[in-house]
């Protein structure tokens, strides 16, 4: 440890954080790598660091414990700043001439970034957590708890919890729900006629996507595009700052009013993150014109699901609307 001291003595958060990611990587070569425990362990050794440089110090006094969630977060804090800043600017690999040695830099930086955005959110509701246990106990004792064994069952008990918390996702842990389906609805001042026929032709890649997804692997080309039939088969091709790749989708049912695709191959970016299982277009006549929808189907691979659900029930929200206004659009311009 007495190695250590001097980069703990120019900056807790630069050691704290170099610790953090250093165990996420190596996380991200094991198949622990789309758990829990790739996003919320390291805010474990985040604690701990922070915890030894006190100790170090000679601050362990009594509310030691608020003391140390707070470094934490702060130090979640600047590491998101500093990632996602990163990950926002950088150029799209995929779609520039940056060299391979460049381009892996640019992957485990986005990566990173969505670890530090987990851990961001759980370190502030520890914080917050903690901050309310102490006002709560402040109402019966003035002077708060004086025994430091309050701040070491609470810097235990929160360890503890981020543990378990991690456990969901590994293969000998725990699962909670990973199906999940968005769907996207606006009316169509058009004949469901002319909704279908709009339908048989792919939304261009050229089409306008919201900003919140410019991060993303994003279409660039439509190579394959049979229509909305029965059999009928549709790729689309995808590039990102991780790569490139395809997505498959076959017409697997038809009716008057739907036609479900079934996707059948994931070669992109996605395929890590997200598992595809259908995609849904009911058109429905509605007084004068159509009320079509856009239903997606898919798999949460990513854990814990208290950050990846609502991110990618968002996400893919976002993805069936532009399916669904692209439709609209084509439509009403005849």
């Amino acid at each position: 440890m007495i190695l250590f001291r001097p980069l703990i003595a120019v900056s807790p958060h630069v050691f704290a954080g170099a610790v953090a990611l250093t165990y996420a990587w190596y996380l991200a070569q094991t198949p622990w790598r789309v758990s829990a425990a790739q996003f919320l362990s390291p805010l474990i050794l985040i604690i701990l660091v922070h915890l030894v440089v006190l100790a170090l110090r000679g601050r362990l006094r009594p509310g030691f414990a608020g003391a140390v969630f707070g470094q934490a977060f702060l130090t979640s804090v600047a590491i998101m700043a500093v990632l996602i800043g990163g990950a926002l600017f950088a150029p799209q690999p995929a779609q520039a001439d940056v060299g391979e040695a460049v381009e892996t830099l640019l992957i485990v930086v986005f990566c990173a970034a969505y670890i530090a955005m987990v851990m961001g959110v759980a370190a502030l509701a520890i914080y917050l957590v903690y901050r309310f246990l102490m006002l709560f106990v402040g109402l019966f004792r003035d002077d708060g708890p004086k025994s430091r064994l309050f701040d070491v069952g609470g810097v235990v008990v929160c360890c503890l919890g981020l543990g378990v918390a991690s456990l969901e996702g590994m293969p000998q842990g725990f699962s909670l729900s990973s199906t999940h389906e968005v769907t996207a609805s606006h009316f169509v001042a058009k004949p469901t006629e002319d909704v279908w026929r709009v339908m048989g032709t792919a939304t261009s890649p050229d089409f306008p996507l919201p900003g919140i997804l410019a991060a993303f692997p994003r279409p660039v080309a439509v190579s394959t595009d049979e229509g909305v039939g029965l059999g009928a088969n549709r790729r689309v091709l995808f590039e990102g700052r991780e790569g490139a790749g395809a997505l498959h989708l076959r017409v697997t049912e038809r009716d008057a009013q739907r036609a479900v695709f079934t996707f059948l191959s994931d070669t992109t970016p996605y395929a890590g993150w997200i598992g595809y299982r259908q995609l849904t277009y009911t058109v429905v006549p509605e007084g004068a014109g159509t009320r079509l929808s856009v239903s997606l189907e898919f798999d949460r691979k990513l854990a814990p699901s208290w950050f990846f659900g609502p991110v990618m029930r968002g996400a893919a929200y976002l993805a069936a609307d532009v399916l669904v206004r692209d439709v609209k659009e084509r439509a009403e311009r005849g």
